[in-house]
């Protein structure tokens, strides 16, 4: 496996699409769209698929073919493992789950999701290392404390970089950081929302002990629930995302962005 420091996690999507020339790929419904425009803007077809409420997915796929698959909110790494040993060009995006173990033909994480400081950049572990012509990218400034204005701001930033190596002050910044004591951090802080929430929890997930989770997800028992749970957490000074868009209601991943509630850890 090589490790490739690219810009950003969406760029690091690219680069595998270019390295093993992929033409054709799946790729769940349930799913950030910039990986979608990704893939589009690279001539990939994409062929979609749904997931079930344990966002396993939802069918089986032919045997060589290309598969995104992410590790939703860092607590799927058992789907990763299973899909694995099934299919040998399964690509993981683990832009929530930094900590995970490599897996599959390529996965790649995101700095800026777990490290709060960090506003760019992400690792790619892969297996088919290539020579691209790209720079490196040139460091972008962004106060550490962001409203909820910048932090679209930096998104919409980041949706338009071109693929580059990571910036020599990102890497930095990244080399600074103290890995054991920001997994052992995130890891107590999600054991206690865990104690919290889990007696109402209507997600099932199936974590491994050493899985760091990005968030705690929460699926509260209707919309409103959850309405009124966000509300509160936001009174407690949170942003709350809805991961992604909205989706037909005939669809079951429609439920995730009606009841999901994604609780912070790192507060």
């Amino acid at each position: 496996m090589e490790l490739v420091y690219l810009n950003s996690a969406r760029n690091c999507f690219r680069y595998v699409i270019k390295a093993f020339g992929i033409k054709e790929i799946y790729i769940p419904y349930y799913l950030c769209s910039c990986l979608r425009h990704i893939a589009f803007a690279e001539e990939c077809k994409i062929n979609f698929y749904h997931i079930n409420l344990d966002f396993s997915p939802a069918c089986t796929f032919p045997e060589n073919a290309y598969i995104l698959y992410p590790n939703y909110f860092g607590v799927c790494s058992k789907i990763v493992e299973k899909l694995a040993k099934i299919y040998p060009n399964l690509i993981v995006d683990n832009a929530h789950s930094f900590y995970a173990e490599q897996s599959g033909i390529a996965s790649f994480n995101s700095l800026r999701k777990f490290f709060p400081y960090i506003r760019d950049g992400a690792l790619l572990n892969i297996n088919e290392k290539v020579s691209f012509d790209i720079d490196k990218d040139e460091y972008t400034y962004v106060p550490k404390a962001l409203n909820y204005d910048e932090i679209c701001k930096n998104e919409r930033r980041i949706d338009n970089l071109d693929m580059k190596f990571m910036s020599e002050t990102t890497y930095k910044l990244f080399k600074t950081l103290d890995l054991d004591f920001e997994k052992a951090k995130r890891k107590f802080g999600f054991q206690n929302l865990e104690k919290i929430y889990n007696d109402t929890n209507c997600l099932n997930f199936d974590m491994n002990a050493e899985d760091v989770p990005f968030c705690y997800p929460y699926l509260a028992k209707s919309e409103e629930d959850a309405d009124k749970l966000v509300e509160k957490l936001k009174n407690n000074g949170l942003t709350i995302y809805r991961y992604w868009e909205r989706m037909p209601d005939s669809y079951l991943e429609s439920q995730f962005y009606k009841r999901l509630v994604t609780i912070p850890i790192n507060h």
